[in-house]
């Protein structure tokens, strides 16, 4: 998505809207962010004289991984964010330069993202699983009480050997 900073009328908001393609080049997907099925953004944009103010906002229909099941399910996200971008370094900490006439709205557009996906995603009706064979699952009270007592159950057959 790019705004073209000469058609910008700066007496009234100016509104882009579209489907944005990821190009596989500039975004790559990390886990637990499977698949980006649909990512749709629009930008209101206000124009200053030099300064040009943007409000972001993404929907995206995204396949996620369950942190619980290793599963993929359909998860829909929702971020918005504000940019400043001003044609010359005015001092300010969040302005973003641009130069000519055409900003790129991409790399913005990408870490909104990646910003929206949550850390440890949760399938509608996931449990946590319980214990099993060559596994156990524990709460980090539990674990901290352990650690804290320094006894590893696994080495609990060489207190029984008799080395001398």
């Amino acid at each position: 998505m790019k705004i073209d900073v000469a058609k910008l009328v700066s007496t009234k908001e100016n509104i882009i809207e579209e489907d944005v393609i990821l190009n596989d080049e500039k975004f790559h997907l990390l886990a637990p962010l499977l698949e980006v099925k649909k990512l749709h953004a629009k930008a209101r944009v206000h124009r200053y004289q030099d300064f040009i103010d943007v409000d972001l906002l993404i929907k995206a229909d995204v396949v996620l991984q369950c942190s619980y099941t290793l599963k993929p399910f359909d998860y829909q996200l929702r971020d918005e964010d504000e940019i400043h971008f001003a044609s010359y370094d005015d001092g300010g900490d969040d302005i973003q330069i641009y130069k000519g006439n055409l900003i790129d709205l991409d790399p913005y557009i990408y870490n909104l993202l990646s910003a929206a996906v949550p850390t440890s995603p949760k399938a509608p009706g996931a449990k946590l699983p319980s214990s099993g064979k060559n596994f156990r699952v524990i709460s980090e009270d539990e674990y901290n009480i352990e650690k804290e007592e320094g006894t590893d159950p696994r080495f609990d057959k060489l207190k029984d050997l008799d080395i001398e």
